[in-house]
C-alpha cells in the first residue's frame, strides 16, 4: 500500500464559511471534546455513590457517548463523508449485539441482560453504548495524524493513572482527591476500585508507550531530535510498568508478558530492517529468559523448607513478587477458578444455543457449582471470558466473539506487513495490547475502563482496514445500501429525531442510576435509611432488586427486634416487603439470591408468625433446586457495607 504523509489531513473547502459549514465544525469539534473527555474515564469516580468506581465511570462514560453518538449522526445524517466505511468490524459488532439481544430475550432474566446491576453496570445497554462509541470513532477519527494524536492522548491520562497509583502504595494516608482508603493495600486500586482493572488498562498504556518510544527513534525528516521526542514515552512506559506491578494482578502480569511477546515477536518477523528483526528476536529470548526464571522461583520457593521464626507466607516485600513466586496463592486461586468455570461449562451444556442471557451467568453456574467452603466464593462472572461468553450466550455469542478477536489479529498483522515503519510500530503494540487484554480476560470481565481502551483500539484497526481496503493511503466513504433511503429529507429527518430521543433516553436512565446509587450511599452511611432505600428502589425500576435485596435482608436480621420492641413498624415494614417481593421475583425470577433473601425473611418472621413457616419453605425448596450446594441461610453474600 502507498506510504501517504504522516500529517495526513482531511481536505476542507477553502474560503469563508457559510452557516452550514460552521454549525458542522462546531458538531466535528464538540464531538473530539467528548472523545478526549471520555479518554478521562480512569480518573473517574462518584463519591457520592454506593459503588462510587463502577456507577461512576459508567454514567459518566455513557453520557459522553450519547452526546458524542447524537452529534455525529447528525453530521452523518446531513452529510454522507461523515459515515463509517464499510468494514468487517463493523459488522462483526452488529451481529454480537443482535446475539446479544437474542440471548437476553431467550434467557431467564431480560431486565437484568439489558441493565445489569449497580455493583457491575454491564448488560446489553452498556455494550450498545461501547459499540455506539466505536461508529463515532470510525466515523470521525479519518486520518493517522488524528489516531496519533487520540492515541497520545489516551497515554497521556495514564501516565496520570500511574502517577496517582505510585502515590497511593508509597502516602497510603496521603488524603488524595478525597478517594476512599486502599481496600486491598498492599495491592493498590488508585481510581478503579479493583487492582485488576487497573492492572489491565496499565498493560494496554505500557505496551502504547513502548510502540510511541520505539516510532520516536524513526523521526521523519525535519523531525524532533530523538531524544526530545522519546522523553516522554521512556518515563511513560517504565511508570505505567511500575504501577502495574503495584496492583498485584497475576492476570495483569501474564498480559503484559504475553502483549510483550507478541510484540518482540511480530518485530522478529516483520521489522522493517535486519537490525529491527534481530532487536526482536533477542527480546523475545529475554522475555523467554525472564518466564524461565520466575518458574524457577516458583519451583525453589515451593520446595523451600520453612524457617522457624519467619513468616511463611511472606517471601518478598513486593507485592506482585510475593504472589507471583507463591505456588500456594497460584494454586489456591486456580483451584477455586477452576470450579467457577467447570460450573460454568455445565451450564453452558444446559443451554448450548442462546445460554442464560448476558449478565445471568451466576444463575446457571449456581446449579452447577460444587459447594463452596463459604458463601464468597459464589461469583457473579465465570473470571473467562471464553466461559462467560459460552454460558451467558450460548455458542452463537461464543462464535461472534471469537470471530471479533480473530479478525482483529487477522488485521492488524495484515495492515503491520503493508504499513511504513512508524505505522508499523504503532500497529504492533496495538495487536499486543489487545492480545494482552485478551490473555487477562480469561481471568477477569469487563469494566468502564478496559471497555475503553479496546474500543479505542477496536476502532484505530478498523481505521487501517479501510485504508487497506482503499488501497490509495486514505479512507475512502462509500454509503452501504440501506442508507441509500437517507437521500430522502423525511427520512432522514425520523432517523435524526429517533437518534436524539435514544439520546435523551440514554441521558435520562443515567441520571435516574446516578440517583439510586446516591441514594443507596446516603441509605449506607448518612441519610434515613428506611426513607432512602425506598428513594434508591423507585429511583430506576430496573436496578430496583439490587436495593430490594439489601433491604430485605436487613429487615430479615432485624426482625427479632422490631417485632419485640416495635410491632407497628415491624408490620409496616413486612407488608413493605410483601409489597416489594413479587416485582423482585418478576424482574429475576430464577435468582436464587432473590429466594434466598426472602428465605431468611419469612424464616425470622414465622418464629413470631407461625403463618409465614409456609412461604419461608417455599422459597427454601426454591432456592435449593436453582442453587443446590448454596445454603440460604449463610450469612448474605453482600450484605451492607461501606464500599
Amino acid at each position: 500500500m502507498p506510504k501517504t504523509a504522516e500529517n495526513d489531513r482531511e481536505r476542507r473547502p477553502a474560503g469563508p464559511m457559510n452557516p452550514a459549514h460552521r454549525a458542522e465544525r462546531a458538531a466535528e469539534l464538540s464531538v473530539h471534546a467528548c472523545l478526549a473527555l471520555l479518554l478521562l474515564t480512569p480518573l473517574v469516580w462518584s463519591p457520592d455513590t454506593y459503588f462510587p468506581f463502577a456507577v461512576g465511570k459508567a454514567v459518566y462514560a455513557r453520557s459522553l457517548i450519547a452526546v458524542s453518538f447524537a452529534l455525529w449522526a447528525l453530521l452523518a445524517l446531513a452529510r454522507p463523508r461523515w459515515r463509517p466505511p464499510r468494514t468487517v468490524f463493523l459488522a462483526v459488532l452488529a451481529a454480537g449485539l443482535a446475539v446479544d439481544g437474542l440471548s437476553a430475550w431467550a434467557g431467564v432474566s431480560p431486565q437484568r441482560s439489558l441493565w445489569s446491576t449497580y455493583t457491575r453496570m454491564e448488560g446489553l445497554v452498556t455494550t450498545v453504548h461501547w459499540v455506539a462509541l466505536f461508529v463515532v470513532l470510525a466515523g470521525t477519527v479519518r486520518t493517522r495524524a488524528g489516531w496519533t494524536r487520540l492515541l497520545k492522548m489516551n497515554v497521556a491520562v495514564g501516565l496520570a493513572v500511574a502517577l496517582i497509583t505510585m502515590v497511593r502504595f508509597h502516602l497510603p494516608d496521603l488524603p488524595l482527591f478525597g478517594l476512599p482508603s486502599e481496600a486491598r493495600y498492599p495491592r493498590v486500586s488508585a481510581t478503579t476500585g479493583n487492582p485488576t482493572f487497573l492492572g489491565g488498562y496499565l498493560v494496554a498504556v505500557a505496551l502504547l508507550a513502548a510502540g510511541f518510544l520505539v516510532r520516536s527513534f524513526m523521526r521523519p525528516v525535519g523531525g524532533q531530535a530523538a531524544w526530545t521526542a522519546c522523553l516522554p514515552w521512556a518515563l511513560t512506559a517504565p511508570a505505567a510498568v511500575y504501577a502495574l506491578v503495584l496492583t498485584g494482578s497475576l492476570g495483569a502480569l501474564a498480559g503484559l508478558g504475553a502483549g510483550a511477546c507478541a510484540a518482540a515477536g511480530l518485530y522478529a518477523w516483520l521489522g522493517p530492517t535486519p537490525r529491527a528483526r534481530r532487536t526482536g528476536r533477542r527480546a523475545l529470548l529475554a522475555l523467554g529468559g525472564a518466564g524461565a526464571a520466575l518458574a524457577v522461583a516458583i519451583a525453589v520457593r515451593a520446595s523451600a523448607p520453612p524457617v522457624p521464626g519467619d513468616d511463611p507466607g511472606r517471601a518478598f516485600e513486593t507485592v506482585m513478587l510475593e504472589r507471583a513466586t507463591s505456588a500456594e496463592r497460584i494454586g489456591m486461586t486456580m483451584n477455586r477458578r477452576f470450579r467457577n468455570w467447570e460450573s460454568g461449562l455445565k451450564a453452558f451444556a444446559e443451554r448450548p444455543l442462546l445460554g442464560w442471557g448476558t449478565g445471568n451467568y451466576f444463575v446457571g453456574s449456581a446449579r452447577h457449582i460444587s459447594e463452596p467452603d463459604g458463601p464468597q466464593l459464589v461469583r457473579d462472572h465465570a473470571h473467562n471470558m471464553l466461559v462467560e461468553e459460552a454460558a451467558s450466550k450460548g455458542v452463537f455469542g461464543l462464535a461472534a466473539y471469537l470471530a471479533l478477536w480473530g479478525w482483529t489479529f487477522v488485521l492488524l498483522i495484515r495492515a503491520a506487513r503493508a504499513a511504513g515503519p512508524r505505522d508499523q510500530a504503532l500497529l504492533i503494540v496495538a495487536a499486543a495490547a489487545l492480545l494482552g487484554w485478551f490473555v487477562q480476560t480469561q481471568s477477569l470481565f469487563y469494566s468502564a475502563t478496559n471497555w475503553l481502551q479496546q474500543i479505542l483500539l477496536l476502532g484505530f484497526a478498523a481505521h487501517w482496514e479501510a485504508r487497506l481496503r482503499a488501497g490509495d493511503g486514505r479512507t475512502r466513504r462509500q454509503p452501504a445500501a440501506p442508507v441509500r433511503a437517507l437521500r430522502h429529507r423525511a427520512a432522514r429527518t425520523a432517523v435524526g429525531a429517533l437518534v436524539l430521543a435514544a439520546a435523551a433516553g440514554s441521558l435520562a436512565s443515567s441520571r435516574a442510576v446516578h440517583a439510586g446509587a446516591a441514594a443507596l450511599h446516603r441509605a449506607e452511611h448518612e441519610g434515613e435509611f428506611l426513607a432512602d432505600m425506598e428513594r434508591s428502589i423507585d429511583a430506576f425500576a430496573p436496578l430496583a432488586n439490587g436495593p430490594r435485596v439489601i433491604l430485605i435482608n436487613n429487615v430479615a436480621a432485624n426482625w427479632p427486634v422490631l417485632s419485640r420492641d416495635h410491632a407497628a413498624e415491624a408490620d409496616r415494614l413486612l407488608a413493605w416487603m410483601e409489597a416489594e417481593a413479587p416485582a423482585a421475583l418478576a424482574a429475576e425470577p430464577e435468582s436464587w439470591v432473590v429466594h434466598h433473601a426472602l428465605t431468611r425473611l419469612y424464616r425470622a418472621v414465622a418464629a413470631t408468625e407461625p403463618g409465614y413457616a409456609e412461604r419461608a419453605e417455599r422459597h427454601h425448596a426454591r432456592s435449593l433446586e436453582l442453587a443446590p450446594n448454596l445454603d440460604p441461610l449463610e450469612p448474605p453474600l453482600q450484605s451492607p457495607r461501606a464500599r
